[in-house]
């Protein structure tokens, strides 16, 4: 998926602690008022960026971070991220501002930018109020929120404070003093957070490694490259540990014993994931982000949540950070961008990125193929075949495929069947013979022979195909195109990527993702509302009873083979 075919904007995010709050009235048609209660938490999680953090607070079991990608939590017993608690879990946002544990109840309460949530500990369920929902003048938010003995205490941004029970949201404006002294008032203890929280002891000086320089004073981390992030936040545990967010490198544990701080690395590099590649254990992931800063890709690990970073802009040899594709070949990894093929040789830590100078068909990247000899490049002017053979020596081989027959022609997606290599292209159904070398456009009647295909994938002797008319579907070996259901008509969904498997085809478009049952024969449309983190998909990696997401608002996994649901 290119960053041609996106629709949405994005605005860059500043920290609350530098300019107060600042809130985005919720407009949407559906609102998430809470967790959808026909899954079960767990069968939707999304890890998005998560490097921009506002605000902490320390739990009972979790410290818990307020980040621009949801709340994220490190388990200070097993010494551990745990997943996050995003809009897949029930948040009507990601975006969060204040975050803290109410001890008399257990409740989790957070502020985020379209208004109020709170998670119940025995059912886990979320439960959201937006800004228009609260008895708020129409520019009011949030900047403090506390915890008595029975009671909620919101403060605002007019400086009015509001109360509720500890176990609803149901506010009420109060007549008391906005600003709230809990220590000339003995009746109550309120322990706050945000705006009116007690200031934390100084912060005291720790040593850093890989590059990290840590200034008590000035409150930020610098690296060798004299780049500043802020600490936005941090409190002390009775641990003899100090837990910190920053502004742009995440969370930070130190250790007052050792001396020491150590960031815990976690989340992507930039919540754009256009691109998913299995590698083992682990996936690589990357994408075409709508804003202007600079991006990277992301080498992250599910197993225990951590992440390592690689900045186009600091690596000599990778020449672009806008990255549409990505594909795994043993110790090679290989990055489509808009402006070149990159290689990444990880036993040599050596770059190289290929463009029309070293005789690619076209720079702008929108899939890649590896078989056993060659990678496939498909670009904005066709196909590139680069044989591996030659990588050790001098040559270099790259051809162009079926040129001119493809040339300044626009494909959008590989998929190799044995000997036959299926393109999807803007101006139809491409298929080239390998062996053969020779090839051509799909002509018929049945078929989506003049429509822009954006998609392609095969399963045993099927080839799906995503046009710009929907879902079209061929059985190679009996020349038929399937019928509906299979075949499935809408105009209207934005088709980026599809997958074929067994038991379902997938379809990634830009709102949200369908599956057609193949035992039901139906198709099953999931949304935001089911659990995505945004209706924009660009990519899909299955994964047995998984499969990922890749979103304009982060990497999810889905369950979507559980026993216990049927969707």
């Amino acid at each position: 998926m290119s960053g041609l075919k996106k629709s949405i904007t994005l605005m860059w995010l500043v920290s609350w602690a530098a300019i107060g709050l600042f809130s985005h009235r919720a407009n949407a048609v559906e609102r998430i008022h809470g967790t959808n209660r026909n899954y079960q938490q767990g069968d939707w999680i999304t890890w998005s960026a998560t490097r921009f953090v506002r605000d902490l607070a320390i739990g009972d079991q979790y410290i818990y971070f307020a980040t621009t990608g949801g709340i994220t939590r490190y388990n200070f017993f097993s010494d551990k991220w745990d997943f996050p608690w995003t809009i897949s879990n029930g948040l009507a946002s990601n975006d969060i501002f204040i975050v803290g544990l109410d001890f008399a109840t257990g409740y989790l309460w957070c502020v985020h930018n379209d208004g109020l949530a709170y998670l119940e500990p025995a059912s886990q369920l979320w439960n959201n109020v937006y800004y228009d929902e609260l008895p708020f003048w129409s520019d009011e938010t949030i900047n403090s929120i506390g915890f008595g003995d029975f009671q909620v205490y919101l403060v605002t941004s007019q400086n009015r404070l509001f109360v509720s029970t500890n176990t609803q949201a149901n506010f009420y404006l109060s007549d008391q003093p906005a600003i709230l002294n809990s220590a000339k008032d003995e009746s109550e203890i309120i322990q706050w957070h945000g705006l009116l929280a007690p200031r934390q002891p100084k912060l005291v000086n720790l040593f850093m490694t890989d590059g990290y320089f840590f200034d008590e004073n000035k409150r930020l981390i610098s690296d060798i490259r004299f780049r500043r992030y802020p600490i936005t936040c941090w409190a002390f545990d009775k641990w003899r540990k100090v837990w910190l967010g920053t502004w742009g490198l995440g969370a930070g544990r130190g250790d007052l014993n050792s001396i020491r701080l150590d960031l815990l690395s976690h989340g992507l590099w930039d919540e754009t994931v256009d691109a998913i590649a299995r590698d083992r254990d682990r996936f690589w992931l990357g994408g075409v982000p709508d804003h202007d800063e600079p991006s990277g890709v992301t080498d992250w690990n599910p197993g225990d949540q951590s992440a390592l970073y690689y900045e186009p802009n600091q690596l000599t040899g990778f020449d672009n950070d806008r990255i549409t594709a990505i594909a795994v070949d043993g110790d090679i990894v290989w990055f489509g961008t808009q402006d070149g093929l990159t290689r990444f040789d990880r036993n040599r830590n050596n770059w190289r990125t290929l463009t029309v100078v070293d005789n690619l068909v076209g720079n702008f990247i929108h899939d890649i193929v590896i078989d056993k000899d060659n990678i496939w490049a498909a670009t904005s002017q066709g196909v590139s075949r680069l044989n591996k053979a030659p990588w050790g020596s001098d040559s270099l081989r790259i051809r162009h495929v079926m040129y001119p027959s493809l040339g300044e022609i626009t494909v959008y997606d590989l998929e190799k069947q044995l000997n036959l290599l299926w393109m999807a292209t803007e101006y139809g159904i491409f298929v080239y013979d390998t062996e053969a070398d020779s090839g051509g456009f799909y002509k018929g009647v049945e078929g989506p022979s003049d429509q822009e295909i954006f998609a392609v994938s095969c399963y045993g002797n099927e080839v799906w195909f995503g046009t710009e008319a929907g879902v079209a579907a061929l059985n190679v070996d009996t020349k038929n195109w399937l019928t509906p259901p299979a075949k499935m008509n809408n105009t209207d969904a934005g088709i980026n990527r599809i997958l074929a498997a067994r038991d379902a085809v997938w379809v990634a478009t830009n709102s949200g993702v369908l599956k057609y049952d193949r035992a039901g024969e139906r198709w099953v449309h999931y949304t935001v509302m089911d659990g995505l983190p945004d209706d924009q998909v660009y990519s899909l990696c299955l994964d047995g009873d998984y499969i990922w997401f890749g979103t304009a608002r982060g990497l999810t996994r889905f369950y979507w083979n559980s026993p216990w649901r049927m969707d």
